[in-house]
């Protein structure tokens, strides 16, 4: 009996110790929060082409609805990597997270919609003070709600802000339930597929340029560099072969996106694919701190971090060197 106890014990140790050691192998594969939007466009043609397993890494891809949900997926330790704007990096440094911007992978002036209610800007746009405006909180869509209503001379004191998903967005302005909402792509087109010819995009200057960017947890970067940068050269790939082949990309974008292709077609001049870290990515994170603070959205005794030491230039430098503009760390 004693030795029949004593194998199951050590049957039972090594069973653990397998798991152990299986886990840990999993482990060393970065689990990726990535945004279903087109910004993501290099993570599904490097998954489509098989370029992470050509540059000796096996990625999980994760959906998620937007970069502020991906974030969260980061910041609470679920995934090792995430995509997203620049505006959840913002907070999510503000917070003292310990997550690094390792590179951007696109540029768009031309992502975010601001799309209302016909009847709520018939007298045109300052009818939309005491109007109830859809937003993602502390997300890119806060953010450009708010310079949309600067903009247009309107104090986004003086509207009723209705917090909720991206998702919801649409929906609820095809319902009635608010009069605008200001929301990144795809979630206009669908918001204007819902709701018809009650709804229209108000255009404006474009206010911005949004960032989407690669962030990582600290503990992953440090501990597994090599497949770090395995990612990165993946999606360098994939960027060449999107610019190459853009009718091919432009089909793995309306798929794996969902939207029809003639939307895609008619965005796609808008998208500036590339690793890099510019200097106006900074310049960008400082201001939207700025806006944080005086808005009220981060603590007013906070001092404003040193964004430069959430930012790890080092990687993205030793597959493309002349992609850093700035003395990044």
């Amino acid at each position: 009996m004693f030795s029949r106890l004593r194998l199951a014990r050590f049957s039972s140790v090594l069973f653990c110790a397998f798991m152990g050691l299986s886990s840990l192998g999993w482990a060393n594969e970065p689990r990726i929060a990535v945004s279903k939007s087109p910004l993501s466009l290099p993570f599904f043609v490097a998954k489509e082409k098989n370029l992470f397993a050509k540059h000796k890494v096996e990625p999980v891809l994760i959906e998620c609805l937007g970069g502020n949900r991906c974030v969260k997926e980061l910041t609470e330790g679920r995934v090792d990597m995430a995509t997203s704007s620049e505006l959840p990096f913002m907070f999510a440094v503000f917070q003292g997270k310990p997550i690094s911007l390792l590179t951007t992978f696109n540029t768009n002036k031309d992502d975010m919609k601001f799309v209302a209610r016909k009847t709520a800007v018939n007298s045109g746009t300052k009818g939309l003070v005491g109007k109830r405006i859809g937003y993602v909180e502390k997300a890119s869509s806060h953010y450009y709600m708010d310079l949309f209503l600067l903009y247009n001379g309107i104090d986004p004191k003086t509207t009723v802000p209705v917090a909720m998903g991206a998702d919801a967005l649409p929906g609820a302005l095809k319902r009635g339930e608010v009069d605008a909402i200001s929301v990144w792509e795809p979630w206009g087109h669908v918001a204007l597929e819902l709701g018809g010819a009650d709804v229209a995009v108000i255009d404006t200057p474009k206010l911005y340029s949004q960032t989407f960017n690669l962030l990582v947890r600290n503990e992953y970067r440090l501990a597994q560099t090599r497949k770090s940068i395995a990612v990165l050269g993946a999606l360098d790939e994939a960027i060449q072969f999107i610019k190459k082949n853009p009718d091919e990309a432009k089909r793995i974008l309306a798929r794996d996106v969902g939207v029809d292709l003639d939307t895609v077609k008619a965005a796609w001049s808008t998208y500036q694919f590339e690793l890099t870290l510019q200097q106006s990515l900074l310049t960008t994170v400082q201001g939207q701190a700025r806006w944080a603070r005086r808005e009220g959205h981060v603590g007013s005794a906070l001092a404003e971090p040193e964004f430069l030491n959430f930012i790890d230039s080092s990687l993205l430098r030793k597959i493309k060197p002349n992609a850093v503009d700035f003395v990044y760390p």
